[in-house]
C-alpha cells in the first residue's frame, strides 16, 4: 500500500523504557539531544532546520490513560515480533518479556517541514543520540516503523525478516534476594535462588513465582504409593499403545488381555490395585475415543519421572520425551516381579531431590504455557507436553492442594 504525503513527510521510533523515573528519562534525552532541562513535564519540542520533533514521554505510573496508552503500545509491539516467522525463538519470547516490563513508552516523532528535507537522514542522527541516551536508560528502540528492535549498541535485536545481530539476547539479571520472600525459610529461599539460576543462566526467563511449603510442611508420597503409581501408569501406557501401534493393532479385547498378562508378571491380580477411578473406567470402555488413547499414551512421561524419583532414571532436560523402550525396561519384571521387590530393590531420592525438582519443573513449565500464550515454542527447546507431565507427576509426589492423581492440577 501506498503511503500518502503526509505520511512521507512524517516518521516515527519509539523507546520501550525500563526506567520508571519521568525527571530521569526527560533529562537525559534532554542532555543527548542539547536541550535546556525542564524542571516539569512529559513533552520536549525541538527543530532542525528542515524538521520538526516532538519526544513524549508516557509512564504506566501517570494514571489510568496513560496505563492504557502504554499497554497498547506495548501489545501492539509484542504482537508483531511474536508473529515474525523464522526468527529465533528464544529472542522472540525475551524480547517480548523485556517489552512487557516497560514501564515507559517513549516516541520521537519527525515531521519534515517541506518535500525537500531528507527525513531519513535527520532521523538517523536523531537514532544515533537517543542510543547515546541509551546507555543511561535500561531500554529497547523500535525504529522503521515498529518492525526493527535494537539495543544500545545500535544492533538488531530483532527485525521483521526474522534477522538478528545478537547470538543471545537476555536483558535480565536475577534478584537474589526478593522482598516477597520474607518470612520463607533459608531452605525455600535457597531453592528458589538455585533454580532461577539453572533457568536465567540458560536463558529461560521466569517472573517471580511463589514458593512451595518448606520441607518441614510437605509430605511426599511414600515408596508403596510411588510403586503403586508407577505400575499403574505402566498398564494404561501400554495398553494405549497396543491399541494406537499399528505394528500391534489390537482391539480393546486384544489389548486388555496383554495388560492382565503384564499385570500377572508383577503379581498384580486385581487393577484396582495400580488404576485410579479415571483409568478404571478407561479400560473398561468398550469404545475409547483416539484422543482419549493419545492422552493416556503420555503416561510414559509420568511413568519416567516416577522412575527418577525412585532412582531407576537420570533426570534429563525436558526438551524430548522420554525413551519409551527404555523407560519400560528400567522396570522389567525379570527384575522386580512384584510391588514388594520394587519397595526392597530401590531407593527413593531424598525429598530435598524431590522438591528442588518439582519447584524447577513448576518455573519450566511457567516458561512453557508463557510462551505457548505468546503462540511461540519454547524456550531453550522445552516441550510444552513433557514439562507438563513432570510437573503433574512431581506435584502429585509432595502432595500438591490434597489431591489424588486424577485430580491433580498444574498451576502456574
Amino acid at each position: 500500500m501506498e503511503r500518502n504525503q503526509n505520511e512521507e513527510r512524517r516518521e516515527f521510533i519509539a523507546l520501550f523504557c525500563r526506567e520508571n523515573d519521568l525527571d530521569k528519562i526527560r533529562n537525559t534525552l534532554s542532555d543527548s539531544l542539547g536541550l535546556p532541562r525542564q524542571e516539569s513535564g512529559n513533552l520536549l519540542s525541538f527543530a532542525s532546520q528542515n524538521c520538526r520533533f516532538e519526544v513524549l514521554i508516557v509512564l504506566r505510573s501517570m494514571g489510568e490513560e496513560a496505563e492504557t496508552f502504554v499497554q497498547e503500545h506495548k501489545k501492539a509491539v509484542q504482537g508483531f515480533f511474536a508473529s515474525i516467522e523464522d526468527a529465533e525463538e528464544d529472542i522472540k519470547i525475551n524480547l517480548c518479556h523485556y517489552l512487557q516490563q516497560a514501564g515507559a513508552f517513549v516516541s520521537v516523532m519527525a515531521e519534515a517541514k517541506d518535500a525537500q528535507a531528507d527525513l531519513h537522514k535527520e532521523l538517523q542522527q536523531i537514532i544515533g543520540i537517543v542510543q547515546d541516551a541509551m546507555q543511561s536508560l535500561d531500554s529497547v528502540l523500535v525504529v522503521e516503523r515498529g518492525t526493527v528492535a535494537l539495543n544500545k549498541e545500535n544492533r538488531v535485536i530483532l527485525a521483521g525478516d526474522g534477522s538478528s545481530e545478537v547470538e543471545r539476547y537476555f536483558p535480565f539479571t536475577l534478584d537474589e534476594n526478593p522482598k516477597r520472600l520474607e518470612g520463607c525459610t533459608d531452605r525455600q529461599k535457597m531453592r528458589r535462588f538455585e533454580n532461577m539460576k539453572y533457568l536465567f543462566d540458560r536463558g529461560i526467563y521466569v517472573m517471580e513465582l511463589p514458593v512451595n511449603g518448606d520441607d518441614e510442611e510437605i509430605t511426599i508420597r511414600n515408596k508403596e504409593e510411588v510403586v503403586r503409581r508407577m505400575l499403574g501408569l505402566l498398564i494404561v501406557s501400554l495398553y494405549s499403545e497396543s491399541m494406537l501401534n499399528p505394528e500391534e493393532n489390537m482391539d480393546v479385547a486384544q489389548a486388555r488381555e496383554f495388560i492382565a498378562r503384564v499385570m500377572d508378571c508383577y503379581a498384580i491380580r486385581n487393577p484396582e490395585e495400580i488404576l485410579t477411578p479415571e483409568e478404571l473406567a478407561y479400560i473398561r470402555d468398550d469404545n475409547p475415543e483416539e484422543k482419549t488413547m493419545i492422552n493416556y499414551s503420555w503416561n510414559y512421561e509420568h511413568l519416567y519421572t516416577l522412575e527418577w524419583v525412585l532412582g531407576l532414571a537420570d533426570w534429563t532436560d525436558p526438551v524430548t520425551i522420554c525413551d519409551v523402550p527404555l523407560t519400560v525396561r528400567s522396570i522389567h519384571a525379570d527384575v522386580f516381579a512384584s510391588i514388594g521387590d520394587f519397595c526392597e530393590k530401590t531407593v527413593m531420592r531424598s525429598k530435598k531431590e524431590i522438591l528442588d525438582k518439582t519447584d524447577l519443573v513448576y518455573r519450566m513449565d511457567w516458561a512453557a504455557v508463557d510462551a505457548r500464550c505468546h503462540r511461540m515454542t519454547g524456550p531453550a527447546g522445552i516441550d510444552h507436553g513433557v514439562i507438563q507431565a513432570r510437573h503433574k507427576t512431581l506435584n502429585w509426589m509432595i502432595g500438591f492442594l490434597d489431591a489424588e492423581w486424577d485430580d491433580v492440577d498444574t498451576p502456574t
